[in-house]
């Protein structure tokens, strides 16, 4: 598996390599054109010396410097009136004389000043995505075929409903989660093979649909990652914002959380990142098969008071439908 270093310094190659493309495929463009056009390559080369000669102008005599930027303008305003002329005459577009670029807002760099541009952003939550192997996952889960026959009917006493019943509600919830999801946040717990991931996958899938960025990582991916960047990153290895990543994404999903080795690090983490995406209303969905006692147990109770009291809870019980479905489908 790549480090966040690695996927950063990959996607600025590929930034790199798009603009020689672009450059080299502008060049060729041009080449084509002035062998057709020779005026065409006569204008860009006028145009080229027209500042210079303007500037040795001033220099020479710079109480001539209003007449003589006056004329430089009115002479390029000719130039690229010609230029256009022949373009249209023989129904060429002016874009075959410019720069394409993919992101128009960075210019294919990556970057407005020194802050990463949205297209960036949008590459480095991809290839996290994909780090965690559930882009091909959502291919099979998703609110399509999330199967509700393969919950029991059968009421639970001390639920007072059937897991099918609240697997209806679950999946209500869910689907109205993805598709206004701004500022809200879920929390699901129930022993394993309830459904959770898969609705965690369901979500995402739709999220990703409308052009969302969605980081889902397992809790024990998750806090690994954090550990190595706080204790052991190689002080020569390029820095990179690990934790913008966790704020930026429009959704974060954490599963599993639970499963990973519990410490006052991984309390103290995961309160800051939840309040952290609380402050920026950006929303969280967490999975677990922990139910409340002993998330309590495991986390400090400033956690539980973020998780508890401010998240919406859907909880998952019956039997493992996981098993159901391998074994009598």
């Amino acid at each position: 598996m790549a480090t966040r270093t690695q996927i950063y310094r990959e996607v600025l190659r590929e930034y790199d390599a798009l603009r020689t493309q672009k450059t080299a495929e502008l060049r060729q463009r041009k080449e084509s054109l002035y062998a057709r056009f020779p005026r065409l390559a006569e204008i860009e080369q006028e145009l080229s010396l027209l500042g210079v000669s303007t500037a040795k102008l001033v220099l020479l005599s710079p109480d001539a410097m209003e007449a003589a930027v006056a004329e430089m303008k009115q002479k390029q305003q000719d130039l690229e009136e010609e230029r256009m002329g022949i373009m249209a005459k023989n129904c060429l577009s002016p874009s075959l004389l410019k720069m394409e670029y993919i992101c128009e807002t960075c210019k294919d760099t990556g970057y407005v000043g020194n802050t990463p541009c949205a297209c960036m952003k949008h590459k480095l939550m991809d290839r996290l995505y994909d780090q965690s192997n559930v882009r091909d996952i959502i291919k099979a889960e998703n609110f399509d075929t999330f199967d509700l026959r393969l919950f029991s009917d059968t009421v639970v006493p001390a639920e007072g409903i059937s897991p099918k019943e609240n697997a209806k509600r679950n999946l209500k919830m869910a689907m109205a989660f993805a598709e206004d999801f701004t500022g809200d946040n879920l929390l699901l717990y129930g022993g394993a093979g309830r459904g959770k991931t898969f609705l965690c996958n369901c979500i995402a899938k739709d999220v990703l649909a409308q052009g969302k960025t969605v980081l889902y990582l397992t809790a024990g991916q998750l806090f690994k990652q954090l550990e190595e960047m706080r204790f052991h990153r190689d002080e020569e290895e390029e820095a990179v914002d690990w934790d913008g990543e966790l704020l930026d994404a429009d959704l974060l999903i954490i599963d599993d959380l639970g499963t990973e080795f519990a410490t006052m690090f991984t309390a103290s983490e995961l309160f800051r990142i939840i309040n952290d995406r609380k402050l920026h209303k950006r929303p969280v969905v967490i999975s677990t098969n922990l139910d409340y006692q002993a998330l309590m147990e495991q986390y400090s109770d400033r956690v539980m008071s973020r998780l508890i009291g401010e998240y919406t809870t859907l909880k998952f019980f019956g039997e493992d439908i996981r098993m159901k479905k391998k074994y009598n489908r």
